[in-house]
């Protein structure tokens, strides 16, 4: 079993990469801390759909949709961008993602996700300012 401790400096890393991407929305760090997949939702759906416009122009052209979807077909559409545009290998399954707990490596998932799409992001505004 994990330490509260533990899941606190996850929360802590995930509030700075929030702020590097300028999230929006209200957090519920009770949710967070406890696993609510629908507290973790919001923050990957704006990650991979608002923060960056060159990067969610790039899903589309790759035919990776990302909004006006149920939770389960969201998920199932965001691990198939973390494997061919990432290369990533995500640390729970679709299942553990959508079900309650796991809240120390859903934290982390989210946190990697965050620096995936914030080095990507930057990657392209580099590219687009050579042209």
């Amino acid at each position: 079993m994990l330490s509260a401790g533990d899941v606190q400096s996850c929360l802590r890393k995930l509030e700075t990469l929030l702020r590097a991407i300028k999230y929006p929305g209200d957090v519920d760090y009770s949710g967070l801390s406890k696993g609510d997949p629908s507290t973790f939702l919001p923050i990957v759906s704006f990650t991979l759909t608002s923060f960056s416009p060159p990067f969610a122009e790039q899903l589309v052209a790759a035919g990776l949709e990302m909004t006006g979807k149920t939770d389960l077909r969201f998920t199932d559409t965001l691990y198939k961008v973390l494997r061919d545009m990432f290369h990533y290998k995500p640390i729970l399954t679709k299942q553990q993602f959508l079900q309650w707990g796991f809240s120390q490596r859903k934290i982390s998932f989210i946190c990697d996700i965050i620096n995936l799409v914030l080095q990507r992001h930057k990657q392209l505004n580099k590219v687009k300012r050579t042209l």
